[in-house]
């Protein structure tokens, strides 16, 4: 069984200006949510649960989905600023294989993710 380390909520405060809440959707209090506003009509929407060790991350335009990205076997969820732009970085994998989704939010979206064999 993984464990998944996640970023502290100063962290994601203070690279993103937002802070992570209970994910109501799902109605479990261990199940964590962060809304990253991207423009006026577009929003990624991260969420986690440490106790299953999944990610997942959605970038929604006018309210659609655009990217639904799920990844079991998560270890590792956290922020990265890299001079303007902000990641959001999803480290994921097993004894055989790993990867890494690097999803940058800010100051648009884009998605790089790879899996590799050990």
């Amino acid at each position: 069984m993984t464990s998944l380390e996640v970023a502290d909520d100063q962290a994601w405060l203070a690279a993103l200006g937002v802070l992570p809440s209970t994910e109501e959707a799902s109605g479990d209090d261990y199940v964590r949510e962060l809304v990253i506003p991207v423009s006026d009509s577009e929003e990624v929407r991260v969420t986690w649960d440490v106790t299953d060790g999944s990610v997942r991350v959605r970038h929604l335009r006018d309210g659609s989905i655009v990217l639904d990205l799920f990844r079991e076997l998560a270890t590792r969820l956290t922020v990265v600023s890299t001079g303007s732009a902000r990641e959001v970085v999803v480290e994921y994998g097993s004894a055989d294989w790993s990867g890494r989704a690097r999803v940058q939010v800010l100051p648009e979206v884009r998605v790089e993710d790879n899996v590799l064999r050990s």
